[in-house]
């Protein structure tokens, strides 16, 4: 249990390795000695680490920076983990600039999510605005939809038309 002397040794073996349980031990001593942009780097350029096992300690830390676990859960497809978490913790800023400027394509998925936990209808419609172009309109509709709540889109709906979008499923 001296994290100093794992970080450093993992940290010093950490390029030449694929060994997944180093990758993991890095990623563990670093967030825990506070060397928060080490776990960052390790989770978004790492393809060595265990990524469940990853998940599942940064859930568990509950660390103060929520990027690590954000790269883990967009890469490896946890989004719906992911909202929950940021949910639950009141990080609302984070889920923000993740459907903003990291995943925008999966704004259904964090939306579904938020809508199942009775997340605020004001703050899914200032995030729906904030998010603007959705790559697949269709599949946000039918997220929605499926929760009968297709009414919280008609505003970004208008407003996209407004904007001039001529694309078939935001008209229909």
């Amino acid at each position: 249990k001296s994290y100093d002397g794992l970080y450093f040794y993992c940290g010093s073996i950490l390029n030449s390795s694929e060994d997944s349980e180093v990758h993991f031990k890095y990623i563990e001593s670093a967030a825990r000695m506070g060397q928060f942009d080490m776990v960052i780097k390790v989770c978004r350029e790492s393809n060595a680490y265990d990524p469940e096992q990853v998940k599942e300690f940064l859930l568990r830390e509950k660390i103060q920076d929520p990027r690590p676990l954000i790269h883990v859960c967009d890469r490896y497809g946890y989004v719906e983990e992911l909202t929950n978490y940021l949910y639950t913790n009141k990080l609302l800023k984070h889920i923000e600039v993740y459907v903003t400027k990291v995943s925008p394509q999966k704004t259904p998925v964090v939306i579904g999510r938020l809508l199942d936990v009775d997340c605020d209808d004001d703050f899914i419609k200032r995030l729906l605005m904030a998010v603007r172009a959705i790559p697949n309109v269709e599949v946000l509709v039918e997220v929605v939809e499926t929760r009968n709540r297709l009414r919280m889109l008609q505003p970004w709906l208008e407003a996209r038309i407004s904007e001039g979008n001529t694309e078939a499923p935001t008209h229909n």
